[in-house]
């Protein structure tokens, strides 16, 4: 049985292709309205990123009042956007490996506009993995769109139980 650790294992290290692949293009097409849901790639990006560190890091830690997410504009290369998504991650790999197996079955209240929620820690989390699925295949067919082919995001290419890097 695949468990949450392992899914999050894989997200990361795909998302991070996706990142090194998008770092490749000119930062003006990575930051192009392709009138895709976030409008660019690169919102597109760090929607995925602050989606995973707004549930994990904030609505699973009974904090979501607090989130402040920074403003998209701010990021000037991707560089930063990487750097954000390295941060992101290892608070969210230091959350997963220390708590949230052991704890998958609590409750939390989502706030979502003037709805409430209230979903187990497991749903959270399947929640935000499964939101960063849906996007990384508009990310595919945007850079499908320049000529560009994505990197491979197949589980078999990024199996989290081989630990060698293909």
């Amino acid at each position: 049985m695949i468990d949450t650790l392992e899914l999050y294992e894989y997200a990361h290290k795909v998302r991070a292709k996706f990142a090194s692949k998008l770092s490749e293009i000119p930062w003006d097409e990575v930051c192009k309205n392709k009138e895709a849901s976030f409008y660019s790639m690169k919102n597109i990006l760090l929607h995925m990123i602050d989606n995973e560190d707004w549930m994990v890091n904030w609505v699973i830690k009974g904090k979501q009042e607090q989130y402040v997410r920074k403003r998209w504009e701010e990021y000037s290369s991707m560089q930063m956007v990487i750097q954000h998504m390295q941060d992101v991650q290892r608070k969210v790999d230091d959350y997963l490996h220390n708590e949230g197996q052991r704890e998958l079955q609590r409750k939390v209240v989502l706030k979502l506009n003037e709805r409430e929620f209230t979903l187990s820690i497991e749903e959270c989390l399947l929640q935000s993995f499964t939101e960063q699925l849906y996007h990384m295949g508009e990310l595919i067919a945007l850079l499908w769109q320049v000529n560009i082919e994505p990197p491979k995001m197949q589980w078999f290419w990024n199996n989290p139980r081989e630990k060698s890097e293909r």
